[in-house]
């Protein structure tokens, strides 16, 4: 029986089943749903204010760091009365205040290996990345650590006036691994201008607006539930779906390949022949 909360859920995915489906069919697979959620800052926050109101079966979220004042411009689940808060209690009980059906798990810690993020998966269905340290070496990370396991995950990532997703689906989509891969092979200038970005030492300020992070996360939310449900298509399987948040436009990047023979996480490649992956480490 579907709850009278998810009604108005129910309403929206029956656009798109046919005559003779079962209309609930969605909202019960989300019901039944287990997340990872990786990070609770800008990103993972709203990410899961927005997963409350779908009401998935389990959340594990993990972070490891405190609400600060200056995450309220931008990290709307957290209040004023939350600084100095650890981000995952201040979290678990907002959820179990907004959805107290879903089972909320916490995790403080901060991943900085592949280990970390596979000892979290048991039980899990799939994953959300919303974690950006350590900067370019995360990303790597998990994707080694999902295609251990075999889960999929959404990654997402925010620039500035930008927001891209991705999704990678073990051994059915390039990971991120071949995305390296593909941009080595067709751009010459890639690893050099991978180089330059990863050598900068200016560290600069947190750049975020919170109705861009909201157009990002949004999009983030409506990826993982397609990749669930197949309502209807994802829009991101290893390929890049990118927002602009200042006219609201958005597109999707070419789709890059899966590398089975060269990819040296995904597939049979040695790592040491391609020279992008020793560049990806973490800055001493």
């Amino acid at each position: 029986m579907i709850e009278d909360r998810y009604l108005a859920n129910v309403n929206y995915f029956s656009r798109y089943c046919k005559a003779d489906d079962d209309r609930f069919e969605i909202q019960e697979k989300i019901n039944n749903l287990k997340i990872l959620l990786l990070g609770l800052g800008g990103g993972g926050s709203n990410i899961l204010t927005l997963l409350a109101g779908l009401g998935p079966k389990m959340i594990r979220m993990v972070d490891y760091d405190r609400v600060e004042a200056s995450n309220l411009g931008r990290q709307l689940l957290y209040r004023e009365a939350d600084i100095g808060e650890k981000k995952t209690v201040v979290a678990k009980r907002a959820i179990n205040e907004m959805n107290s059906n879903i089972n909320v798990e916490t995790v403080d810690k901060k991943i900085i290996d592949v280990n970390d993020v596979v000892e979290l998966t048991e039980g899990i269905d799939i994953i959300v990345c919303a974690i950006d340290e350590p900067p370019f070496l995360i990303h790597r990370i998990v994707n080694e650590a999902i295609v251990k396991v075999g889960l999929p995950c959404v990654f997402g990532a925010s620039q500035v006036s930008r927001g891209r997703v991705y999704t990678v689906i073990p051994q059915k989509t390039g990971c991120f691994d071949c995305m390296n891969l593909n941009f080595s092979k067709n751009d010459p200038k890639f690893v050099e201008q991978f180089v330059g970005f990863r050598n900068i030492q200016f560290a600069p300020p947190s750049i975020a607006y919170g109705a861009g992070i909201f157009q990002l996360t949004a999009s983030i939310v409506d990826e993982l539930i397609r990749v669930v449900t197949r309502y209807a298509e994802p829009k991101s399987l290893g390929t890049q779906y990118e927002i602009n948040y200042e006219d609201g436009n958005s597109f999707t990047h070419k789709t890059w390949p899966r590398f089975e023979s060269e990819c040296p996480t995904c597939g049979k490649g040695d790592v040491s022949q391609w020279e992008i992956f020793q560049y990806y480490q973490e800055k001493k």
